[in-house]
């Protein structure tokens, strides 16, 4: 009897550890369930009402380039990607913009979304929403990428970040190389990217 303990002992904490890990992998949420569901439960505010308040302060939306050469539909493009604590992200939607984020910034592994909710206009969101970051993140758009209205030069490109009861804000960036514009935050919120209108 004393010879099969041992063994009684492996097999039962081999059944232990087999159970515990079914269960963890059936009640673990896939990264696409995760992320639809903190998009469904933190959306912005409807695009054409937060479109109408930039209008109505004096702004107007820039167009994308590649919308504009291709003369495609306005559809959404979502990129999500997982994040580590320690491990840097950089998300590139091609004509849209570049996220990145330094693995010191992240405050907990998460799945990172991207959503440029119309590819006719020059608008990110950014998931999971709200969150604070432990420290700066960065946002770059490339001037090459978008199609500037006559008489609109580089200088006037201007972004604007929507504070979650659809007022638009100029916020702090920075122009360089004649082409880039690039935030620095240390949250995500929904940018647009504008010019001022000429009056």
């Amino acid at each position: 009897m004393k010879a099969n303990t041992p063994i009684l002992k492996i097999v039962a904490m081999s059944a232990l550890i087999v159970f515990a890990i079914g269960c963890s992998e059936f009640n673990a949420p896939t990264a696409s369930q995760s992320t639809e569901s903190e998009i469904s439960n933190s959306q912005y505010m409807p695009i054409e009402q937060a479109i109408a308040n930039v209008e109505a302060m004096g702004y107007r939306v820039i167009t994308p380039k590649a919308n504009a050469l291709d003369d495609q539909d306005c559809d959404s493009i979502i990129t999500t990607r997982s994040a580590r604590v320690g491990n840097g992200l950089n998300i590139n939607i091609s004509g849209v913009c570049k996220l990145t984020i330094p693995g010191s910034s992240l405050p907990y592994d998460m799945d990172v979304t991207v959503v440029a909710p119309s590819s006719c206009m020059g608008v990110a969101d950014f998931y999971p929403h709200p969150t604070q970051f432990a420290g700066n993140i960065t946002i770059r758009w490339d001037a090459r990428d978008m199609v500037l209205p006559e008489g609109v030069s580089f200088q006037d490109i201007t972004p604007l970040y929507i504070h979650d009861d659809g007022t638009p804000e100029e916020v702090v960036f920075e122009r360089s190389d004649n082409r880039f514009i690039t935030v620095t935050t240390n949250h995500f919120s929904r940018y647009i990217i504008t010019s001022r209108l000429l009056f």
